[in-house]
């Protein structure tokens, strides 16, 4: 097998001389060399250090196909979820909401919180996967955790048992994924960004998850974003979105860049802007919509859930329903924004949202 200097250097040349199969092969060899190694020496992580730092400098990291080749690398080492059958009913359609995370607002647990809304909607099963917090105080797990679910229940073994009874349920990422588990102290000591900050919402474990709405960092990284989830998930519809405030989710002031991506075809890419007005819904500053932790993020949420709130009385309440609708819309092949959110706000003032989640977090408990 090569050694990773071989591939710095072929990053190192100008232009860059790596190719996407050459990322999957470095990608490997890291994975392979931090899981045989238990010494966590100074040999063993120099060379990787010195080959991600060269990758993030030369950009091809935020390049569609070398994205797509280092998603695929991670999971041949991930516990992927094998379903016998997958599609419990044809009426039901399977959708995922995860973000990259990296945009520094520390915004509110907006994809989890519309997730779980989202599965109290007649014909959608959210699946969600996610992790615990990295830049922002409060991640999906930690919510999850909260909220009283166990997630070191769910993994590949027990997510069949899991699924044809439940329209939500949230798999925590560590769970499933071998290989990141093995670069996380690596990259937590390089204190840099790496093509590993933006895989995250590439490596769903549920191979039948038919639809997604994936978030990302920077109006940069949209198009690419989407042409690489159209080649790692080819049979999955795709919306990637960026809020023009610098967001990771549709946005609750301003205006959202979705890029969307069509089963089968990764080189046809359209794109779209969405704003609050779209929905029927007034704006809202960030600050309205900040997290608190996931102990009062936790809070509001229930609160939400038990049916306290309207459409415009309370800015993050807004903000779920707007991420909401995008989940209701992109399942049912429609863009009725508006209906979307009626349809989030029936789901919560009829019960069906909370129940949906207190369903999982007990059937996820008694295994």
């Amino acid at each position: 097998m090569l050694e990773l200097p071989y591939y710095t250097k072929l990053v190192l040349q100008r232009p860059p001389q790596l190719s996407p199969r050459d990322l999957y092969d470095a990608i490997t060899l890291i994975i392979e060399t931090l899981a045989s190694d238990s010494n966590d020496s100074v040999e063993v992580y120099v060379p990787i250090a010195g080959f991600l730092t060269a990758l993030r400098a030369s950009g091809l990291d935020l390049k569609a196909a070398y994205i797509a080749q280092a998603a695929e690398a991670v999971l041949q080492y991930s516990n992927v979820v094998k379903l016998d059958s997958p599609f419990s009913s044809s009426n039901v359609t399977t959708i995922d909401i995860v973000g990259t995370g990296g945009d520094g607002q520390n915004t509110f647990n907006v994809s989890t919180s519309s997730a779980i809304v989202a599965s109290g909607i007649s014909g959608i099963k959210v699946c969600k996967h996610g992790g615990k917090a990295s830049t922002s105080n409060s991640g999906a797990g930690d919510l999850i955790g909260v909220l009283g679910c166990d997630p070191s229940k769910v993994n590949h073994r027990t997510v069949p048992q899991l699924w044809d009874d439940n329209s939500f349920l949230f798999l925590l990422a560590p769970f499933f994924h071998n290989g990141m588990k093995h670069v996380a102290l690596l990259r937590k000591l390089l204190k840099i960004p790496t093509i590993f900050n933006v895989l995250g919402p590439m490596l769903h474990p549920v191979s039948c998850v038919q639809k997604r709405v994936l978030g990302v960092y920077a109006e940069s990284l949209g198009l690419e974003y989407a042409r690489a989830a159209a080649m790692v998930y080819p049979e999955s519809e795709v919306f990637v979105v960026w809020g023009h405030v610098g967001l990771d989710e549709v946005s609750p002031i301003g205006k959202t860049t979705v890029w969307h991506a069509k089963p089968g075809n990764s080189s046809q890419i359209d794109s779209f802007e969405l704003e609050p007005s779209m929905f029927g819904l007034q704006e809202h500053p960030l600050s309205e919509c900040a997290s608190l932790g996931p102990e009062e993020n936790a809070k509001i949420l229930t609160t939400m859930l038990d049916g306290k709130y309207h459409a415009g009385e309370n800015a993050i309440y807004d903000y779920i329903l707007l991420n909401t609708s995008v989940l209701y819309c992109l399942c049912n092949n429609n863009q009725n924004w508006v209906l979307g959110v009626q349809k989030a706000e029936e789901a919560i003032h009829s019960g069906r949202a909370k129940n949906s989640l207190t369903k999982f977090i007990s059937d996820s408990q008694a295994l």
